[in-house]
Order: structure tokens, then sequence, then C-alpha cells
């Protein structure tokens, strides 16, 4: 039946070409580091939803079973299992992951810590991801540079966060993504409104174990 996409909806133009250029950044940080052959890729992703970003791992040539995901609603791991039963899924918080140390070889965490609701929950996440990932490999941490004026249940995540979270870690920070409701407006002017820094809503901190001291 025809009707109007839901706001969030892949199928709109403009969500659709925030995640692609999300995606052409990550695809580059691989590239850089000659991570060309994803099949031995270990992957985890605490507040992963429904598993899409780890779905995307997987079609770039990752392993179904080597993509872990964590969220505490279960009905968003009960459907990775329905939808993607190769993956792992576990439910419950991040701040207890059932995985050994230096399990996977990059984790990643998407407008999670943004929603966390104070600096304890933060740190005991952020030190979890450090542990099961193995010592050269990455984090990356992608969440809203700026608080919300429509949405006060979430707040930035700035760069000193994240030093102070990831310590002893070399830390790159790349600010992308349109204002998110212009580029649903005018989505075929994307790549122009993007390229000027005050409309660049979210960061990508690139976290690298290669880089601890």
């Amino acid at each position: 039946m025809a009707g109007e996409l839901h706001q969030h909806s892949i199928l709109r133009a403009g969500n659709m070409k925030m995640v692609q250029e999300r995606e052409r950044v990550i695809a580059g940080i691989l590239r850089d580091r000659e991570m060309t052959d994803l099949s031995g890729l270990r992957v985890f992703e605490p507040g992963c939803s429904t598993g899409y970003n780890l779905r995307m791992f997987v079609q770039w040539g990752a392993r179904p079973e080597n993509m872990t995901g964590m969220d505490i609603d279960p009905a968003a791991t009960s459907y990775i299992r329905e939808r993607a039963p190769g993956m792992c899924a576990h439910t419950g918080s991040a701040e207890d992951v059932p995985e050994a140390d230096g399990t996977f070889d990059m984790s990643i965490a998407f407008t999670l810590f943004s929603s966390l609701p104070n600096e304890g929950v933060a740190s005991a996440i952020a030190a979890e991801l450090m542990r099961v990932t193995r010592p050269g490999g990455l984090v990356l941490v992608y969440d809203m540079r700026r608080d919300s004026p429509r949405n006060r249940s979430v707040h930035a995540i700035r760069r000193e966060d994240i030093r102070r979270w990831f310590t002893h870690c070399r830390v790159r920070t790349r600010h992308l993504t349109l204002v998110p409701p212009l580029a649903r407006r005018v989505p075929a002017l994307y790549s122009v409104l993007a390229a000027i820094p005050p409309l660049r809503t979210h960061s990508l901190h690139i976290i690298d174990w290669a880089g601890a001291k």
C-alpha cells in the first residue's frame, strides 16, 4: 500500500545520502589499513539495533558468523536471529559483554554514547570495547557532535569525552553528516552542503589500538 515514508526510512533519499557518506568514510579507513579482504574480520557492535551495520560488513565480504551484536532490547536481537541467523546477538547491557578478551578486530558504536544516561555507564561500556577488541584493532565511534534542541534525551559526544574513555589510544576525528532535516529536505544538494563544516552534525572517532602507548 502506498503511503508516506517514515522520517528515518532508509528509502528516503536524504537518509540514504547520510548512510552512504558514512559508509564511504568507513570503507576508506579499511583501505588505508589495507584491510581489503574482510573474510576473517571479526566485528562487535553494542547497541546494534537490528544489525544494519553488521550486515553492511557482510555485504563487503565479512562472514556472518564473525559478526556479533548486543542490544538491551530483546526485540532487536530477536530480529537479528530471525533475519540474519548466522550472526551472534546478545541481549543485555554492553557494560558486561559475554565475550573473551581480544576477540574482535573491530568494535563499532554508532549513536550509542549520546543516549547513555551518565558517565559511569559510558566509561564502563568504553572499557568493555577496549577489552574485547584485540591490540592492533580499531574502535569506531560515530555520534552527535552537538546537542539536539529537539531531543533532550540525547547529548553531544565530544573529542575530550572519547579521549577520557579510551585512554592511551591514538584518536583521529572526522566530522560528517549533513544536518538531517536539511538532508531530507534537499537530498540533491547533499554533497554541496555537507562540504560546509558548520553543517556537519556528527563525528566519527577513529580509535586506533596500534597507536596505544
